[in-house]
C-alpha cells in the first residue's frame, strides 16, 4: 500500500502550500531575544485563567478515563470503525505525530526566517518551534502525574499517577501542533481554518485506532496542544476561547462546552 501513502503525503504537502501562501504574514521576528521571547510564551501559558481551563479539561478527562467510557469508546471504536482502510489512513495521520520527523521539519521552515524576516513558512516554523517549545514540558509532566496505559498492553485507563506515562498523548500533542498554528492565521478563509482545525485531529484520532491510546488521552494530547499554540499565537493577549458551563435540561444536568478560532 505504498502508492496511496505517496498520494495521500503528496496531497497534504500541497493543501498544506496553499495553507501558507494564501495566509498573510500575523508575525514578525522580535528585537528581542530569543530567549526573552519563549519566556513571554511560558508566562502566557501559565496565567492563571488558562490553569484554571486546563483544570476543567482534565477533570473531565479524569471523569472519561476513570469511568467505563473510555473502554467503552474503545471497544466501539474497533468493532465499528477500524478496518483496512482507517489503518491505512491512520498509518500517514501517524506520521504527523513523530518528533523525529516534525521536528527537523519545524526547524527547516524556521531557518527560512534567517534569509528573510517576510517568509511564511518560516513563520509558520517559529509559531510551531515555540508551541513545542512551550507545550512540551507540561504534556512530559501530565504524562507521568496521570499515569494511563496503553489499550493495547491490556491496562484499563484509570489513573495510576507516576505508575505509567501514557495519560496524556505525546502523538496526539505533536501531530495537533502544526495544524493548529494554520488555524490561527487569520487571512486564511473558513473553509481552510476549518480543514486545518480537522487536520489537527487525524493524529489523535490514529492513536485510537491503533489501539496505541485510549480516546481522553488522545483527546488531552490534543488540548495540550490547543493551550500551547494559544499562548504563543496570543502571548500575553487573553483570549476566551473556550468556555464550560453546566446546563440543565429535563430532569437532568450536563455540561456545555463551547470552542471559538
Amino acid at each position: 500500500m505504498r502508492n496511496p501513502y505517496i498520494y495521500f503525503i503528496t496531497a497534504v504537502t500541497l493543501q498544506f502550500t496553499s495553507f501558507a501562501i494564501s495566509a498573510q504574514e500575523r508575525f514578525e521576528l522580535q528585537t528581542k531575544t530569543i530567549f526573552s521571547e519563549i519566556v513571554n510564551d511560558y508566562k502566557t501559558f501559565y496565567q492563571t485563567d488558562r490553569m484554571l481551563r486546563a483544570a476543567t479539561v482534565f477533570s473531565l478527562g479524569g471523569i472519561i478515563a476513570n469511568t467505563s467510557l473510555d473502554p467503552e469508546i474503545q471497544e466501539w471504536h474497533q468493532s465499528k470503525i477500524k478496518s483496512d482502510f482507517s489503518d491505512d489512513v491512520s498509518g500517514v495521520a501517524k506520521l504527523f505525530g513523530e518528533k523525529t520527523i516534525m521536528l527537523p521539519v519545524t526547524l527547516a521552515a524556521t531557518a527560512m526566517q534567517m534569509s528573510s524576516t517576510h517568509n511564511v513558512f518560516g513563520e509558520w516554523g517559529q509559531l510551531t518551534l515555540r508551541s513545542y517549545i512551550v507545550g512540551s514540558p507540561a504534556v512530559g509532566v501530565m504524562q507521568y502525574v496521570t499515569g494511563g496505559s496503553r489499550p493495547r498492553d491490556g491496562r484499563e485507563a484509570d489513573w495510576r499517577p507516576f505508575n505509567d506515562d501514557n495519560g496524556v498523548s505525546g502523538h496526539s500533542y505533536v501531530g495537533a501542533v502544526p495544524f493548529l498554528v494554520l488555524a490561527k492565521m487569520k487571512q486564511l478563509s473558513p473553509m481552510q481554518k476549518n480543514m486545518a482545525l480537522f487536520a489537527s485531529g487525524l493524529s489523535a484520532w490514529s492513536r485510537v485506532n491503533d489501539d496505541a491510546h485510549y480516546f481522553s488521552q488522545a483527546l488531552l494530547g490534543w488540548y495540550m496542544a490547543w493551550e500551547a499554540v494559544d499562548a504563543v499565537s496570543s502571548n500575553g493577549v487573553k483570549e476566551n476561547w473556550l468556555q464550560v458551563s453546566p446546563y440543565t435540561f429535563g430532569d437532568g444536568v450536563g455540561v456545555s462546552v463551547s470552542m471559538s478560532w
